[in-house]
């Protein structure tokens, strides 16, 4: 909804309602994530064909205006389970569905690790969006508190033989310069982000395991336009509202001298493209208008 005055029949302001909270579900077939790094200070290798490599679902949250566009650390990406691999989920020997098998070998010994249930959010700042474009070095990926996100590892060599599974858990500043984009394509929007997330965790001493996670993330919705309040005039007594929307809305004008009882001044009002207009009467010295459908 959007509220504008008139003051005086004369001056005017506008105050219009901030359009946020935007879902996009991430499409997994074009969303993959390849997993890389090291452990004790070995490089990760494949278990098998494919198993450092995975797509994602689940839903990415934006607040998103004309010009600007924030992460607000309410998405959820959820990695896909892309074969069966060692070790179990509790670090016991055998293969269980994970999202990432990885292993790693040196003259010092072996290691095998499974990352399951990965599910990571992200954070930014207010970005500024230009043209469909946008910084994505200042979004942050982070492991939710309450997230189930475990590495699972074995290691063996010479002077020692451990296994167990910790937990995922910190944030990674996406280490990117390559812009992402929000475009509109037919009937729908699509987010594109690229990402270059790196992580470090313990299996024996600190910080001995580094995971990077590089790939892009694609997500979409529904190619709504939001309602745009361009100007409000008045010449005569007569109050012109100019608008943007989605074609084809059906909206009500309505006014008011108090903000508490509102009288419908048009009903229906639409437009075939995304310009809109209204003209009508204003009728009293300070005099309220809103747009409701």
């Amino acid at each position: 909804m959007a509220v504008l005055r008139t003051a005086g029949l004369g001056a005017l302001t506008a105050m219009s309602a901030a359009w946020g909270g935007d879902v996009f579900t991430v499409d997994p077939d074009q969303s993959s994530i390849a997993l890389s790094g090291s452990a004790l200070g070995s490089t990760f290798q494949e278990q098998g064909l494919g198993s450092l490599t995975t797509t994602f679902t689940g839903t990415l949250s934006a607040d998103i205006t004309d010009t600007t566009i924030q992460f607000t650390g309410q998405s959820l990406l959820e990695a896909q389970d892309n074969g069966s691999w060692q070790p179990k989920a509790d670090g016991s020997s055998g293969s269980e569905a994970a999202n990432y098998g990885a292993q790693a070998s040196s003259i010092l010994g072996n290691a095998e690790a499974a990352l399951r249930q990965i599910q990571l959010n992200v954070t930014s700042p207010s970005l500024s969006l230009t043209n469909g474009q946008f910084a994505s070095g200042s979004l942050a990926f982070f492991f939710p508190t309450n997230a189930p996100s475990t590495l699972a590892y074995t290691v063996s060599s010479f002077l020692l033989n451990k296994s167990g599974s910790v937990a995922l858990n910190g944030y990674a500043t996406n280490n990117v310069t390559t812009f992402a984009s929000l475009a509109t394509v037919g009937g729908q929007q699509i987010l594109t982000i690229p990402v270059n997330a790196q992580y470090f965790f313990t299996l024996v001493s600190a910080n001995d395991t580094t995971v990077s996670l590089k790939g892009q993330l694609v997500a979409k919705r529904g190619a709504s336009v939001p309602l745009v309040i361009q100007s409000m005039t008045i010449q005569t007594q007569v109050v012109t509202l100019q608008w943007q929307s989605a074609p084809g809305q059906l909206y009500q004008i309505q006014s008011s001298t108090d903000l508490s009882h509102w009288t419908t001044n048009a009903a229906n009002v639409t437009s075939p493209t995304n310009s809109y207009s209204w003209s009508g009467a204003a009728t009293a010295l300070e005099q309220f208008f809103r747009l409701a459908q």
